[in-house]
């Protein structure tokens, strides 16, 4: 844990009060929205307030690391996450109706199957049932006749 003194504290107030440094600080942001942390951090190497305050980009790189931390990221990196989402949707969307196709086509296929099975299966038993009933009338008239 880092405990700041209040001197500490009375620095970084007259820092974030300073209109060069959040001057700066809004440029970084807007670099970094624009084009990333990586290219803000170079840009404001190469400009004019980064060589007169040098030690800003640290607290910048901080403050943005704490602006992550809350859930902000740059627009270019939310563009590429929001293209990849509607990527994704588009191909999840594609493999559901790929899936669904699959299952009507399995389930036709098992269907006409098992009609087919069921349909065997009465006629087997409807002959069964014949050659039953043609026993019985055959041991009825064997009957009827030594009678």
């Amino acid at each position: 844990m880092v405990m700041y003194k209040n001197d500490d504290l009375i620095n970084m107030m007259n820092l974030f009060s300073n209109p060069l440094f959040m001057a700066g600080f809004s440029a970084f942001v807007n670099k970094a929205q624009a084009e990333g942390f990586e290219a803000a951090k170079k840009a404001l190497g190469h400009s004019e307030y980064g060589k007169s305050y040098p030690f800003t980009g640290d607290i910048y790189e901080r403050l943005s690391e704490w602006y992550s931390m809350l859930g902000f990221v740059p627009s270019v990196r939310f563009n590429q996450l929001t293209e990849e989402n509607t990527k994704l949707k588009t191909e999840n969307q594609f493999l559901k109706s790929m899936i669904k196709d699959l299952q009507l086509n399995l389930l036709t296929e098992g269907g006409e199957q098992a009609q087919k099975v069921w349909g065997d299966m009465l006629d087997k038993q409807i002959k069964v049932n014949t050659e039953l009933a043609n026993s019985f009338f055959d041991a009825l008239s064997q009957f009827k006749t030594n009678t």
